[in-house]
């Protein structure tokens, strides 16, 4: 993610949208008949913790079309998934095999990982198409396998011709369509100013939002004024200590934290300068801890949870910008940790 900066909005000029919108004018003929969407195919396979999930994003195509496969796969966190490849045609049948994309995983709520792929497969000839039973791999020894499904294909040549149309020819453009078109610019223009006026009083008269460790600090505050660790609440406490660490990274950093698993999140902090070694140290060991209690049910000690809440106030102090720290009454605290005062630390 180059830059790691405060993303800005596109302005866009008013002008720049009625110019946009005549040479869309001009360019466009007659709006044709639209086609109808057509249902797609689910299918699911469960064995125990697994879950293989196919999707078809229609059940019908002709010749001309391609048909969206996707493969959905749920498994433990760490647990290698293998689908087909599209090297391997005859996995897919008749079909023949344009492309194929991986869907990034993602970390489910149950601690478990969603993985996916996308192949697009294109048709030869009508008929109906018998896509195979598809297998994808779990660890070393198991495997989930869909079932197999029949797609209908027909011709894309009009029914009763089997040649070649000629092409049609042009169209007749009715001689006052500019009339509309200048008024629908004017309407279109109008409201865009309108728009713009109403957004330039909104970000003028709305407060400024509160920088990402203000947010930290205030939360780890509530965190820990809450009875979840006196009613013996171990793993909701460090779900919520998690959590804040990594809306904060991905605040201060641009970094989506929260979507990603640890280990492809330390991953990617590895080779980044905004954060030093010894931050990523820290982070390691904190979101490991977390991760055990989150995921190993294991029960730290009251002096170990002390020090992984003032492990994540020392990371998020330590590690606001310089600009904001000089302007702030804790910046020499947040900036120049040698100076702290061990109650600051805490």
């Amino acid at each position: 993610m180059a830059g790691f900066g405060t993303l800005r909005p596109l302005r866009t000029s008013p002008a720049v949208v009625v110019a946009g919108l005549l040479l869309c004018l001009q360019g466009c003929g007659p709006p044709g008949e639209g086609e109808g969407t057509t249902e797609g195919i689910s299918d699911q396979v469960e064995q125990g913790s697994l879950r293989l999930e196919l999707r078809l994003d229609r059940k019908a195509i002709t010749t001309a079309d391609q048909l969206q496969l996707t493969l959905l796969a749920e498994a433990a966190e760490g647990e290698p998934v293998e689908f087909p490849s599209a090297d391997r045609e005859d996995d897919f049948g008749p079909f023949g095999v344009v492309r194929e994309a991986e869907i990034p995983s993602r970390l489910l709520e149950g601690g478990t990982v969603l993985h996916g792929r996308e192949y697009w497969l294109q048709p030869f000839l009508p008929g109906d198409y018998e896509l195979p039973s598809l297998s994808v791999r779990f660890g070393d020894s198991r495997s989930l396998s869909t079932n197999p499904l029949t797609v209908p294909v027909t011709s894309s040549l009009i029914e009763g011709d089997s040649e070649l149309q000629d092409i049609a020819g042009p169209l007749d453009v009715p001689v006052p369509w500019w009339q509309w078109a200048i008024g629908g610019v004017a309407v279109v223009a109008l409201g865009a100013l309108l728009l713009h006026w109403i957004r330039q009083r909104r970000r003028a008269t709305e407060p400024a939002p509160a920088p990402p460790h203000e947010i930290a600090l205030a939360s780890l505050d509530a965190l820990v004024s809450t009875s979840l660790l006196a009613d013996g609440d171990v793993d909701a406490f460090y779900r919520r200590l998690s959590a804040i660490v990594r809306h904060y990274i991905e605040g201060r950093f641009g970094l989506h934290a929260p979507e990603r698993t640890t280990e492809e999140f330390l991953r990617e902090i590895s080779g980044l300068p905004l954060i030093s070694t010894r931050h990523q140290a820290l982070l390691r060991d904190f979101l490991q801890c977390a991760d055990m209690v989150k995921f190993a049910k294991f029960v730290p000690a009251r002096d170990e949870t002390s020090g992984a809440v003032k492990a994540a106030r020392n990371f998020v102090r330590q590690t606001i910008p310089l600009d904001v720290a000089s302007a702030s009454d804790e910046g020499e605290t947040a900036q120049v940790p040698q100076r702290r005062s061990p109650k600051a630390a805490a």
